[in-house]
């Protein structure tokens, strides 16, 4: 028997050894990542986060538990079990240390399950640190930060209360049912005193908790939208000071309960929980009809009308209008046929799906950078290889020529470099979105930030971490080793800044032969008060701020953190709290900061809120944005930039068309990339045309009257886009055949202008701009080689004989020309 306690003990300890030794081990190579990245701060102040929510949770709720246990256990005279010796049985009466011993193991046990979860960390570090907005809500003069900050935490804190008081009056309900003192006898529940007045306690403490739950109901108002509603008239009137009232009535009832059932009186305590119940019942469902009948303005309409007014100014405020500036005709194409190569021709799916299957590229790439050159949109898809591996190919880059097609309709590419090389030839690629696994590289020169193996220390650390122990016999890569974790750009990003929402793309970039992935980074909040809630990516906030942009550099998986030069108050308070982590905008390279996308999310947010509301100073529109029916689902979520401006230096712009109530276009907004990053609100001088019938139905018709689908082909319509025009808005469709190889090939583009309905193979054609063979054939290289460059211009030139298109046939004879003119 002895030896039998000494195995399981020292199984106990071997097991404990190997977990307490991966949990330091874990921490040691959590910091050594941090301090590779420079971010030491951020992992102090993670570290200290997760020691304060867990820990300070999991001794309180020992300590509750403990206390109610320890009172169970003094329920308990003795504890007799049956032992056997020899073929004698006896009763053995467990002492009371034991006891108390047991309890104090389940109390630890149940309270370390009992844990405050509150993740990310930096909601905690938020709340402790406070953002201070300088405004007050006008119903509880409240700091917009308590909603922003706090309140979630709080709301936290108690659904954490209520766990806790629930399981621990489960166990207590369990442990005195199974002694004397709880009993079913006779068809009656038998409950001693000393249970009446334990139990007493537990439920004086969930009304106490209920009585919180009141409170914060009544900031919940504020919050509401949807099913609920939004905080209106009968909110204010009836719903909010129920929500007071109750929760005061709620705190009287627990301490009426607490005193009449711990002496014993039942029936008092039991009615004034009902009385509650009634209360309860009666002012939450019928206060607000009640209020709205005796109200002096019986119409809705005006009663709702100052309610809408706040929140349309709390939505104004709460999605950066003030940011957005009332544009002219600078933000715009100078005429319709002045540059048409600056309109994007392709979505982005469709144009990574065009170029990584022509360059047959093993594996489809799912990014596209966005940058302009000489007037013209220069589009960059990664070429990604099929395997992960150090014997993998290397990583490519293609950069296409956006606004224009080549006679089959496939994506034209620009040569690279002196060699005419059509495609760029890229370093290793180690962080990239979807990457998976740790990477041991040789880094001698210590450019790639990530921890040493060198030492046997660090070796044995992170392989117990890992528990992949080939880390510590295995050949590592030489000279000085380093292990690269979190390769995936997003997860690494969100280890450096979780406390900024992440945008919907990951934008490549290329600059002096060097990948750089970007994202956006944005201040986003769900409690920001009286406001309405707009999806960003998979979420929903109802606070939403650009405030900086992670590049990340793919070869080395540094990260530079780049903070908007004007904050909002919560990135404000981040800069204040890691001033290391954030770099300015002059240490930026420029050739990344030109290339660098409009914040297309943000944009995306403050066109919903003027569809709804307007600038401010303006009439509540009630408009909207246009529903994407007419687009293809697997294209319809692209949010990328779609024109190349030509402002203080060429730059890359995303618009979003603005509709108004009556489901006529009233303007676009205009969100401008590089370094002269804006976002512009051009609204039309003139209302413009009815959305359905004079934008989407003359685009469906001008495809389908133009384009016959191929046999074993499907036709799969693009985003529309609004293109600014001097003081006009043209719309642009493009229209694709996908063929069974998954190869799309561009068919025809559409366009309606306020001079007609105009459609072509590229957005040249269509307008009729004057074309410019030199390009085609100079800087551009083709998919196929010259003789090929003739046969497709040759069975061009046929076909638009067959179908009685001179226009078409005399632009093949023309390109022919050019193209045999500059022979090599």
């Amino acid at each position: 028997m002895k030896a039998r306690r000494w195995l399981i003990a020292g199984v106990l300890a071997a097991a404990f050894f190997l977990l307490a030794g991966r949990t330091i081990a874990a921490i040691y190579v959590d910091f050594q990542w941090y301090a590779a990245m420079g971010a030491v701060a951020v992992w102090r102040e993670k570290a200290a986060a997760w020691l304060a929510v867990r820990g300070t949770s999991a001794f309180f709720a020992t300590l509750f538990l403990f206390a109610n246990l320890y009172a169970v256990r003094h329920s308990v005279v003795s504890l007799v079990l049956p032992r056997r010796v020899g073929n004698i049985e006896i009763g053995e009466e467990v002492p009371g240390r034991y006891l108390v011993a047991g309890a104090a193991i389940l109390a630890v046990v149940l309270g370390a399950l009992l844990t405050l979860r509150h993740d990310p960390w930096s909601a905690y570090t938020l709340a402790r640190e406070g953002v201070v907005f300088g405004e007050r809500d006008p119903y509880f003069d409240a700091d917009l930060g308590f909603f922003v900050a706090w309140l979630p935490f709080e709301e936290a804190i108690h659904i954490w209360a209520l766990i806790t008081i629930l399981l621990t009056a489960a166990v207590v309900i369990f442990l005195y049912a199974l002694t004397p003192s709880l009993r079913w006898e006779r068809g009656t529940l038998y409950m001693s005193m000393y249970v009446q007045r334990h139990l007493v306690v537990l439920g004086a403490l969930l009304l106490l908790v209920l009585a919180w739950s009141y409170r914060l109901d009544g900031f919940e108002l504020l919050l509401a939208e949807g099913s609920r509603g939004a905080f209106g008239y009968s909110d204010h009137r009836a719903a909010l000071p129920a929500t007071t009232w109750l929760s005061f009535l709620t705190l009287i009832t627990a301490l009426i309960v607490a005193w009449f059932g711990w002496t014993g009186q039942l029936r008092i305590a039991f009615g004034a929980v009902g009385v509650l119940l009634v209360l309860a019942l009666l002012l939450r469902q019928g206060g607000p009809p009640l209020v709205r009948q005796l109200a002096t303005t019986q119409d809705p309409s005006a009663r709702e009308r100052p309610y809408l007014a706040t929140r349309a100014d709390y939505t104004r405020r709460a999605f950066g209008l003030e940011r957005v500036s009332r544009g002219d005709s600078a933000i715009a194409l100078p005429g319709l046929r002045t540059n048409p190569r600056a309109v994007s021709l392709w979505d982005p799916a469709a144009l990574a799906r065009a170029v990584t299957r022509q360059r047959r590229a093993p594996s489809d790439s799912t990014e596209v950078g966005w940058s302009a050159a000489r007037g013209e949109l220069v589009a960059t898809v990664p070429l990604r290889p099929a395997a992960d591996d150090d014997d993998a190919p290397v990583w490519g880059a293609q950069r296409v020529l956006a606004g224009t097609v080549d006679s089959r309709g496939e994506p034209m590419v620009i040569a690279s470099g002196a060699e005419g090389r059509e495609s760029i030839e890229l370093p290793r690629v180690l962080v990239y979105a979807g990457a998976s696994g740790a990477r041991i590289v040789a880094d001698s020169s210590g450019r790639v930030p990530a921890p040493a193996l060198e030492s046997s220390g660090a070796r044995l650390a992170h392989a117990w971490s890992r528990q992949n122990f080939r880390l510590l016999g295995g050949d590592l890569p030489r000279p000085a080793p380093r292990l690269v974790d979190r390769r995936d750009v997003r997860q690494r990003v969100r280890a450096l800044a979780p406390f900024f929402a992440q945008g919907t793309t990951i934008s490549p970039v290329v600059a002096l032969d060097t990948l750089f992935w970007a994202i956006e980074l944005y201040s986003a909040s769900a409690t920001y008060p009286l406001s309405d809630r707009i999806r960003l990516g998979v979420a929903e906030y109802s606070y939403v701020k650009h405030s900086a942009t992670a590049i990340v550099n793919a070869h080395t998986g540094r990260v530079m953190l780049v903070a908007d030069s004007a904050r909002d108050p919560i990135a404000e308070r981040w800069a204040t709290i890691f001033p290391r982590l954030f770099r300015r905008w002059s240490e930026v390279p420029p050739a990344v900061a030109r290339a660098l996308p409009p914040p297309t999310d943000a944009a995306h947010a403050q066109a919903v809120v003027l569809a709804r509301y307007g600038m401010r100073g303006e009439a509540l529109r009630g408009g909207e944005l246009p529903l994407g029916e007419t687009t293809d689902t697997a294209l319809a979520r692209d949010h990328a930039p779609q024109v190349a401006l030509s402002l203080q230096e060429p730059a890359v712009a995303w618009t979003e068309t603005v509709l108004d109530g009556t489901k006529h276009v009233a303007g676009t907004v205009v969100a401008v990339g590089g370094r002269q990053r804006a976002t512009y609100w051009l609204p039309l001088e003139r209302q413009g045309p009815r959305w359905a019938t004079g934008v989407v139905d003359p685009l469906r018709r001008a495809l389908d009257s133009t384009a016959a689908v191929p046999r074993e082909a499907r036709a799969v319509r693009g985003r529309i886009r609004a293109i600014p025009v001097g003081r006009d808005l043209v719309f642009m469709q493009p229209l694709y055949f996908w063929r069974p190889d998954g190869i799309p090939t561009l068919a025809r583009v559409a366009v309606v202008a306020p001079d007609g309905v105009f459609s072509g193979r590229s957005f040249a054609d269509a307008v009729g701009a004057p074309r410019d063979p030199a390009s085609d054939t100079g800087r551009v290289v083709g998919p196929v080689d010259f003789r090929a460059r003739v046969a497709d211009l040759y069975t061009e030139m046929r076909d638009a004989l067959q179908r009685g298109d001179w226009a078409a046939f005399g632009r093949a004879y023309e390109q022919l020309g050019a193209l045999v003119g500059r022979e090599p």
